[in-house]
């Protein structure tokens, strides 16, 4: 049953205006978090008569905000998306941790956030790699561009079938992946242009992907516009794609400046870069619905398998990108 028969317009409202108020939890919103919020609301549709300012603008009260979300999925994908904001670059501020509890405290009745423990895992995944093990520095100009191609394109692939499953509940450890997946190809372009992937992790993590806005808040938005409608598997097949595609060839020129291109810089490129990964995507979108279809029936036993705490969610990745 689609997440639209689950949820009425007023609980989606309600649950973009909690996000928003988990990014404000600390009392200030920080340029770059309004940059990436406003990205990231950008690539949905909100609804009717809602834009980013308004939502930015609007002074809520949490304790009426909060019992406006009263569906299960609402509750479940409402939490989520606050907790992986919070949580998943492993900084939870005082702040947040006491309006996440908050939240969990009004949905304790919602028998899904409380028994998903996989999402207590998220913020460690970021320390891990995904994609690659630690690949080796290629000299030869025309063999590295090469290796660099092959491995965006193969990201991109499997980035465009996890962001084709929009299932409510499960979505956002689809989505937690893609960006590891992201960070994962930069890191392995790194090491191919000789910079040490443990030795620069947290600092290309702040720099590069903070200055193009893909951060947590991408992710818990992504989660949350599960609940519209409009937001199927097209449009996240579509973004993951685009987006990991940009990310691969920003990522070279980064490197190739010896990592001196800045924010402003790094920004320009993504913009510049993404419609092309678009244009790509639609080249192979035949190849990757095909893909997704084929692998639905297992990619849904595996999640009835993570909901019901029979695999790990580490166990799930891995059979996971087996599948793909």
């Amino acid at each position: 049953m689609s997440a639209d028969q689950h949820v009425n317009q007023q609980e989606i409202l309600a649950s973009f205006k909690l996000l928003v108020s988990m990014a404000q939890a600390d009392g200030k919103l920080m340029d770059e978090e309004r940059d990436s919020l406003t990205a990231a609301f950008a690539e949905i549709q909100l609804p009717e008569g809602i834009t980013v300012d308004s939502l930015l603008s609007e002074q809520v009260d949490i304790d009426d905000l909060l019992p406006q979300i009263a569906s299960e999925i609402a509750q479940a994908l409402a939490y989520q998306s606050a907790y992986t904001m919070a949580n998943i670059d492993g900084e939870c501020s005082p702040e947040e941790q006491k309006l996440l509890d908050k939240i969990g405290k009004a949905f304790t009745t919602s028998k899904l956030w409380g028994k998903q423990e996989w999402l207590k895992n998220l913020q460690r995944r970021a320390t891990r790699s995904t994609i690659s093990e630690q690949v080796q520095q290629i000299t030869d100009a025309s063999t590295r561009e090469i290796q660099v191609d092959n491995e965006t394109t193969d990201a991109c692939f499997l980035n465009a079938i996890l962001g084709a499953f929009p299932l409510p509940g499960f979505a956002i450890a689809f989505d937690a992946y893609v960006y590891w997946n992201q960070l994962d190809l930069v890191q392995s372009i790194g090491e191919r242009w000789g910079y040490d992937r443990a030795s620069h992790r947290e600092d290309l993590r702040k720099a590069f992907f903070g200055s193009i806005g893909m951060t947590s808040t991408r992710i818990a938005v992504s989660n949350l516009a599960k609940l519209v409608p409009v937001f199927g598997m097209v449009v996240g097949a579509t973004t993951a794609y685009a987006s990991t595609w940009a990310i691969g060839k920003v990522a070279n020129q980064y490197f190739a400046s010896g990592c001196e291109m800045d924010a402003f810089s790094l920004e320009e490129a993504f913009k510049q870069a993404q419609p092309k990964g678009e244009a790509v995507y639609k080249e192979n979108a035949e190849a990757i619905t095909a893909k997704q279809q084929e692998i639905e029936p297992q990619v849904k036993a595996l999640n009835e398998e993570l909901a019901a705490g029979q695999i790990t969610q580490e166990e799930h990745q891995i059979r996971l990108r087996e599948l793909v």
